[in-house]
């Protein structure tokens, strides 16, 4: 018979994902079934719940509310990008220790790991004896080491499938430019994954850029002019983050009140930007697609792989505070080096999660598409099949439907 481990407390922080609830589920069942805990609790709104105290009973969520919410996107708990100060992990500390709880999940990004880094040394400085278990989730997959992020595969398929949509939409009445604007902040994950969307030689998208290389104004001008020149109309993925050879971004808003709660600068607007240089210097119609928000929040576009991994993360760090590890975080591995589900996981320490996770050199060239095959061998079972479509008929050769033939 297995011990009773007290208190187990599980938040979620920083952006939502679509499969960000899974991993709560995932959480949640597998505490339930080890039914090793006198009671699960949950943090409102992430870093500031736990400084507040402000954390809710989930121990009598019903077996049809608890798969709800394995298929609900956003965060069910609630979630913030709030920066704790170094009184706020002493806070944190006093009410774990008041209430007696010495096992905690943070479920987050690159900020919510870190943070989850410093409660465990907060603890280990005041003398607490506290589990912490770090999960990662974000759609811009730059968490290091863990081969991929869950959020990341089903918003890389909604970018992957909008850009064939959109490629297809565009060669039908062409629309000379259009530019399609991912998120991704600093790295280009999601950028890149719209390579998925090619099914031809000249099947959109056409140019792509990321935050890994310089972005070239001219160069830019020159490679699009190009493509109109070929085919009439031009795909174009931007990641918000792009910047010029200086650092600097490619477009930044000075809008003081477009600032998030972090005070840094909220991304995006590059693609309006660029959209009305391409119209100015080129003398050509050109729009900007910007879905934003919409990305990471579809149901619809959601990868059965990224689902998998979201829910095994979180059933992964219930296990790992039952092991009785300590300042450790879930690492998935590669799915060529996984012969099941149940072993696609490891620990490593929480502390080699901190940081930005770019891609690698050697998954960009300098061609037009910009990204390797080697990337779309990775990316490609994550995000899983798009919606396969017919080329335009007025492009396929000999089909006797060609323009001037009876």
């Amino acid at each position: 018979m297995f011990a009773r481990r007290g208190k187990l407390l599980v938040m979620q922080g920083g952006g939502p994902t679509p499969v960000l609830n899974a991993t709560l589920f995932g959480v949640l069942d597998e505490a339930n079934r080890v039914a090793q805990f006198d009671s699960l609790l949950g943090a409102q709104f992430g870093m500031e719940g736990l400084v507040r105290r402000d954390w809710i009973d989930l121990s009598s969520i019903s077996p049809s509310e608890l798969r709800r919410i394995r298929m609900t996107p956003g965060a069910t708990l609630g979630s913030t990008r709030y920066k704790p100060t170094p009184d706020d992990f002493r806070q944190i500390i006093d009410r774990l220790r008041r209430d007696d709880i010495h096992s905690l999940l943070l479920i987050g990004g690159n900020g919510s790991l870190r943070g989850g880094y410093a409660i465990a040394q907060a603890a280990r400085d005041l003398g607490f004896d506290l589990s912490v278990i770090g999960i990662p989730k974000t759609i811009d997959n730059d968490i290091p080491s863990t081969d991929r992020c869950p959020g990341y595969g089903s918003a890389a398929r909604y970018v992957a499938q909008s850009v064939r949509d959109l490629g297809m939409d565009v060669s039908a009445l062409p629309q000379p430019v259009s530019i399609f604007e991912t998120m991704g902040r600093g790295v280009g994950w999601l950028a890149a994954a719209s390579v998925l969307a090619r099914f031809g030689d000249d099947s959109a998208p056409h140019l792509i850029y990321l935050p890994e290389q310089p972005f070239e104004l001219p160069r830019f001008l020159t490679a699009l002019d190009r493509v109109v020149k070929r085919l009439g109309h031009a795909i174009v993925v931007v990641s918000e983050g792009i910047n010029k050879a200086d650092g600097k971004p490619v477009f930044e808003t000075g809008d003081v009140t477009q600032r998030d709660a972090l005070n840094r600068a909220l991304p995006g607007g590059v693609g309006g930007y660029l959209a009305d240089v391409v119209t100015r210097e080129l003398h050509i119609r050109c729009r900007c697609e910007k879905p934003g928000l919409c990305g990471r929040a579809s149901m619809l576009h959601l990868s059965a792989q990224d689902l998998a991994d979201a829910e095994l993360v979180g059933r992964m760090g219930v296990r790992g505070i039952v092991q009785g590890l300590r300042d450790q975080a879930v690492s998935l591995l590669p799915l060529s080096e996984t012969g099941s589900k149940e072993d696609g996981c490891g620990f490593v320490p929480l502390s080699m999660m901190a940081g930005e996770r770019k891609l690698p050199p050697s998954w960009i060239t300098d061609e037009e598409v910009g990204v390797s095959e080697a990337f779309i061998q990775y990316a490609r079972p994550i995000v899983g099949e798009l919606l396969p479509y017919a080329r335009p008929l007025a492009t396929i050769a000999n089909s006797g439907l060609k323009r001037g033939n009876p």
